[in-house]
């Protein structure tokens, strides 16, 4: 047989499968028939990506075009793998700061930091949102062209554990606050705690204090800070010219040494070494170890002074109930006053009334003065302007209203004298002695001492305050 003949014999077409190797693509190349040999047929294509396993995604369009459309001799991508499409972990939103850095509050008109105000105490409420779980979204497993899957990571499923004075609800995807208190990370657990504990001073380390449970201040308060608790405070140092609130109590263990710029405000009772010029209200007792001057101190139950020969010097003191001291007053005369038997929210409250009564009186013998005159211009026959009769006009009503206002009051007034008349209580104790200056003022009587007294007790009988020596 010669070369020629071999040339002229019909050849069929052929096709074979070229896969990838990680097995994510899979080609047909199709061989073109020679010599009018058959050409390859669909089913043929599909024995052959059946005998290569070649099952998962196969593109069906592209297979009948490479038969159909006689795409030969060269590959032809009829399949594509998969990729596993990764989830997305699970995580917990905390709602309160979870670390301790300094983050100072920064005014928006002028860009300045303002370093007494740090933001290091998160209060919260019981019941308040702490934390909360969101759970992990599932990946989906990919594929190869042989049908092999390809599994996705799994996804971090965090799980939210709470700390001391924590709540976890049933659904195990919230934490709550069990208690009122300050919200924080311990041992990488949300954590509620009742007591803030401040190491040192309060200062620009520190920053203000505002805290809806106890405080504790192992060093000093200094100038110009504040510290604010819903519970009780607890200075270990002094306090200098900085404001202290509770609605607890308030216990400074070395004194208070205020320059005049001083506040202290206690719902229950104030305890303290010493109170040098500050300003204090307790809603309860003021009781002091050593001494207290030139300083404004008001009690709704007693001021004392616990040592025997601790003195009281200048200033305006106020107490329902009793004030007791050592020594009150010095020998330079300093004035000091006293004032008992009413309660200072009372008081006050008496003393911004009669005020106010005082000035609306002054206001209507003004008025009365322009009514006269007004009258004395009719009475003479006098010309009167339009504007003038207007003013009248606008003068009589406000006159008219301010009578009211007076007879209201004056009705008031009478109430509270009536009430302090009937208190007789209230004592002034010296347990050494009384210098001139002092004055003392039970209910509404005053007694100023003008001769030094020896032990002493000042109290109110028969409408005056009378001093009566003192036992022991």
């Amino acid at each position: 047989m010669t070369d020629l003949e071999n040339v002229q014999e019909p050849i069929d077409g052929i096709c074979s499968v070229i896969i990838s190797q990680d097995e994510m693509s899979a080609w047909i190349k199709i061989s073109s028939p020679v010599n009018e040999g058959l050409p390859v047929t669909l089913e043929m294509v599909d024995r052959a990506l059946e005998e290569f396993k070649v099952t998962a995604n196969i593109n069906r369009l592209a297979v009948e075009q490479a038969v159909y459309l006689k795409l030969w001799d060269k590959p032809q991508l009829i399949a594509s793998g998969t990729l596993p499409e990764e989830g997305k972990d699970g995580y917990i939103e905390y709602y309160f700061p979870t670390n301790e850095e300094l983050v100072p509050v920064v005014n928006p008109e002028d860009g300045r930091v303002d370093f007494r105000n740090l933001n290091l105490i998160h209060n919260v409420k019981k019941g308040d949102l702490l934390a909360e779980r969101f759970p992990a979204e599932e990946g989906k497993n990919g594929q190869t062209v042989t049908g092999k899957i390809l599994h996705a990571p799994v996804p971090k499923n965090p799980v939210l554990l709470g700390g001391r004075d924590t709540t976890l609800e049933a659904s195990g995807s919230r934490l709550v606050a069990a208690k009122d208190g300050h919200a924080c990370m311990q041992d990488g657990k949300p954590t509620v705690i009742s007591l803030y504990v401040v190491k040192n001073d309060v200062d620009f380390s520190v920053g203000n204090i505002d805290f809806v449970g106890n405080v504790q201040i192992k060093g000093d308060v200094k100038s110009g800070f504040s510290v604010r608790a819903g519970g009780d405070i607890e200075v270990f140092g002094m306090v200098e010219a900085a404001d202290v609130f509770a609605d607890g109590n308030i216990l400074i263990k070395n004194g208070i040494f205020g320059g005049g710029k001083c506040h202290l405000a206690a719902g229950g009772n104030i305890l303290a070494r010493y109170i040098e010029n500050a300003t204090l209200r307790a809603h309860k007792d003021v009781i002091v170890n050593d001494s207290i001057s030139r300083s404004n101190v008001k009690a709704g139950g007693k001021i004392r002074i616990n040592n025997y020969t601790g003195d009281i010097i200048g200033g305006h003191l106020e107490a329902l109930e009793e004030i007791c001291a050592g020594v009150f007053g010095s020998d330079l005369q300093v004035p000091t006053e006293l004032e008992l038997g009413i309660e200072p929210k009372i008081r006050a409250e008496y003393g911004e009334l009669l005020g106010k009564y005082n000035k609306k009186k002054k206001e209507l013998l003004m008025l009365e003065g322009y009514i006269k005159e007004y009258k004395n211009y009719r009475e003479n026959k006098k010309d009167i302007s339009e504007s003038y009769s207007r003013t009248i006009r606008e003068r009589l009503r406000n006159y008219s209203h301010l009578r009211i206002e007076i007879l209201e009051m004056d009705a008031k007034l009478q109430v509270f004298e009536e009430e302090l008349a009937k208190l007789d209580h209230g004592i002034v104790k010296a347990t050494q002695k009384v210098f001139p200056g002092v004055s003392v003022t039970i209910v509404k009587t005053t007694y100023t001492v003008d001769a030094p007294l020896g032990k002493v007790m000042f109290i109110y009988s028969d409408g005056e305050v009378k001093p009566v020596p003192l036992r022991g």
